[in-house]
């Protein structure tokens, strides 16, 4: 496994007017990385807390770290709680994604550029074992499914991510069990996770084709609680 350190320095301010949105989804994904180490630390948060109550406690976090931070710079992202999420033309109740990130500039209208599922490892309740896979909870079925992944109008969105709450056991295991459940899907062996670095987080990430048959790619924060 690569024992590669997370990034300190995240240069957000430098963000010219006019990017895509491709470049703030890379610093996203950096402000993840830094912030997500303080979660457990700064937050109440404990192993018998319900997945819904962590998820929530991590949308403050999130929150408060774009906004209050040591390098005293206000971040471009706004995050969204429970975030519906509408296909085009679908009937009926769409379903949630735990947190999207959105776009809070002058030049931008509030974009969606990055939806994350929370869950919790292990999972409690009967049946919900391998929900960090499938199942009906099943984060990475639903993003396959393209259920989950979308913005405001029902435009699937390249990158997302999956945030695990890890209340036992190492990543390693977690890793193993995961990618075993791939396996136990009839996945391909492509669609396993891969290890960025284990540091006081785990990033992993992954590669999927959703049903329409475009890409997706994940990436995987592993937060121990």
């Amino acid at each position: 496994m690569q024992d590669i350190s997370p990034p300190n320095n995240v240069p957000f301010q430098n963000i010219l007017k006019g990017s895509s949105s491709t470049g703030y989804v890379e610093k996203l994904i950096l402000f993840l990385e830094k912030y997500l180490p303080d979660f457990a630390k700064e937050r109440k948060v404990n192993g018998d807390m319900s997945e819904n109550d962590l998820t929530e406690q991590l949308y403050l976090h999130l929150t408060r770290k774009a906004k209050f931070n040591p390098e005293m710079i206000e971040y471009d992202y706004v995050f969204q709680p429970e975030k519906s999420q509408k296909q085009k033309k679908q009937k009926g109740h769409p379903k949630r994604m735990d947190i999207a990130a959105r776009l809070n500039t002058a030049d931008v209208n509030m974009e969606v550029i990055y939806c994350i599922e929370a869950k919790k490892l292990p999972t409690p309740g009967s049946n919900r074992m391998k929900e960090y896979v499938s199942g009906e909870g099943g984060a990475i079925e639903r993003f396959k499914k393209e259920a989950h992944g979308l913005d405001d109008i029902g435009n699937l969105l390249e990158n997302n991510g999956i945030i695990a709450y890890i209340t036992e056991n190492s990543f390693t295991y977690w890793l193993d069990q995961v990618n075993q459940w791939i396996s136990d899907q009839g996945w391909l062996d492509s669609e396993k996770l891969k290890v960025e670095y284990w540091a006081s987080i785990g990033r992993l990430s992954s590669e999927h084709q959703r049903v329409s048959g475009c890409d997706l790619y994940l990436n995987h924060f592993w937060v121990q609680i």
